[in-house]
């Protein structure tokens, strides 16, 4: 957590996000890093009890895109561990992997990518991609509140087009995958499918993180109600997508379950749930997976 010394009750608060998650009959994807499943076993063990799916957050929460080579083994060792641990709770080894900060700034590393296909991760989620939303946050000195109900509709789908190649040169010009910049590109203004790497699937980043649209705002304070907002209309957005299209909304447990945000969690769900989208994790879906890897 970024403010050291917090006061923070791991297991209150993930009760208070599978509450939400029951009520709207939704599962998730849970990423945890290692060392909370050998220390918080309990917490670990409700989220798989509750019928969600269990990922892995590296062991520790630092920073995998500066590891040295004595680090990546010493990594390999330690997911190794705490799978089977993972499988003695709960009768499955993880399938899913994301990095603390998504092993940017390159959101990639070969050598990292090939321990998470010996420890039998069958997929990855690191590949960012920025919206231009970010952009628009009330935060933002330079715009005023609610200056996103203008940018709704169809000007808000022209600005995304023409938008996201610019916020995402870097991945246009070196993203490593799909062969050539014109095809990423390509990919980058459709439908943003996954793609197939080292072995596994990479399901690619749908929506702003939280921490994108809110900042780290402490555990125990309220969101202003204009970030709020913004940060719900942006959620509502994302989980509406056009039909034939994968979305995702990402929280952070801290965030999500303090003070006035579990709102958030509960309206993308409800959102989602009146445009007749399917709600379900990546291991409910292992037809979809085998086309994609």
């Amino acid at each position: 957590m970024p403010h050291q010394g917090e006061p923070y009750d791991q297991a209150a608060n993930a009760d208070a996000i599978l509450r939400v998650l029951a009520a709207q009959h939704a599962r998730a994807v849970f990423f945890v890093v290692g060392r909370m499943v050998e220390e918080h076993p309990e917490v670990v063990a409700s989220l798989a009890a509750a019928g969600h799916e269990i990922g892995l957050h590296g062991y520790e929460h630092d920073d995998l895109a500066r590891y040295d080579a004595e680090g990546v083994a010493l990594l390999d060792k330690n997911l190794g561990r705490v799978a089977s641990l993972l499988e003695q709770m709960t009768g499955a080894r993880p399938h899913a992997f994301r990095a603390p900060y998504l092993l940017g700034p390159d959101f990639y590393r070969s050598d990292v990518y090939s321990v998470l296909r010996e420890q039998g991760f069958r997929w990855v989620s690191n590949r960012e991609v920025r919206y231009p939303v970010e952009l628009l946050r009330p935060r933002s000195v330079l715009i005023p509140p609610y200056a996103w109900r203008a940018s709704d509709g169809a000007a808000r789908l022209a600005r995304n087009r023409l938008l996201l190649g610019p916020l995402n040169a870097k991945l246009v010009a070196k993203g490593g995958f799909l062969g050539s910049p014109a095809d990423r590109l390509r990919w980058l203004r459709g439908r943003r499918e996954p793609f197939a790497r080292d072995g596994m699937t990479e399901v690619p980043v749908y929506a702003p993180l939280d921490c994108d649209l809110l900042g780290l705002p402490r555990h125990d304070e309220d969101t202003p109600r204009a970030e709020l907002e913004y940060s719900r209309a942006v959620l509502r957005a994302a989980v509406a997508p056009r039909p034939g299209e994968l979305s995702m909304i990402t929280f952070h447990d801290w965030i999500v379950s303090g003070g006035n945000r579990l709102s958030l969690l509960e309206d993308a769900l409800a959102t989602a749930r009146e445009h007749g989208a399917q709600i379900a994790t990546i291991a409910e879906s292992p037809d979809w997976l085998s086309r994609t890897a």
